[in-house]
């Protein structure tokens, strides 16, 4: 489980596209970078992903980056069989997957494993705690039926705490509608563990290289308030 009681925010960049992307995305200093291979505007093949990690690493930079695959209702082997691919080892899992599923793709493949979920603000919420102990961390969306992957919307955030008190130990990374000027806001009342941004650092459906410097120094700039 990751300890995310007195770090600092980390910051993930998702849905990268392309071998820029990527450049970007390590150049603007972030934590972690997300690839989507489920159906998307934004799929990309693992293939690709395999080239571009590559190509990054063989860059002259101190800066490094954590890549992540997102992943929607696949089976166990197929996860494993993209992380063999493209060479990562953290998966974002956004469909329906159990905790039984999550913690064997943890503890048997050695994988590290975030379960996105829909924050829905009622007693259904509760089933989070059923995935304490089966993931690293929980990625909290806006919810909505019948869609799986983000929405481009924030969740209401007053209900950061509820979940929180839900599930006391479980590292928290905030998605849903983030912008430079909207993280501002989110973390002058939250620490979360990471918050996770893709449209909001998009122009004309592509990764804006300023938008992603931006959020990322946007985060970097502003005051925590501890939990």
């Amino acid at each position: 489980m990751i300890d995310a009681s007195d770090q600092a925010v980390k910051v993930k960049l998702c849905g990268l596209m392309s071998s820029q992307d990527v450049s970007v995305a390590r150049d603007a200093g972030a934590d972690y970078i997300g690839f989507v291979l489920a159906p998307s505007r934004r799929k990309v093949a693992p293939d690709d992903v395999h080239h571009w990690l590559h190509d990054a690493s063989s860059q002259e930079s101190t800066a490094a980056c954590t890549p992540v695959l997102v992943l929607v209702d696949e089976s166990l082997e197929q996860v494993v069989r993209y992380t063999q691919q493209t060479g990562v080892r953290h998966v974002q899992l956004c469909g329906d997957e159990t905790p039984e599923q999550c913690a064997q793709l943890r503890n048997v493949y050695g994988l590290v494993v975030w379960k996105a979920w829909g924050v829905r603000g009622t007693a259904q919420d509760r089933e989070l705690i059923q995935y304490s102990g089966a993931v690293d961390a929980l990625l909290l969306d806006r919810y909505a039926d019948h869609t799986r992957g983000g929405t481009g919307q924030p969740f209401a955030w007053e209900q950061i705490d509820e979940i929180h008190a839900l599930v006391p130990q479980m590292p928290l990374i905030i998605a849903g509608g983030l912008t430079a000027e909207r993280v501002t806001s989110l973390l002058s009342h939250n620490h979360p563990f990471a918050v996770d941004v893709s449209s909001g650092i998009e122009t004309a459906g592509s990764k804006d290289p300023q938008k992603m410097s931006a959020f990322v120094q946007t985060v970097r700039s502003v005051s925590h308030v501890s939990r």
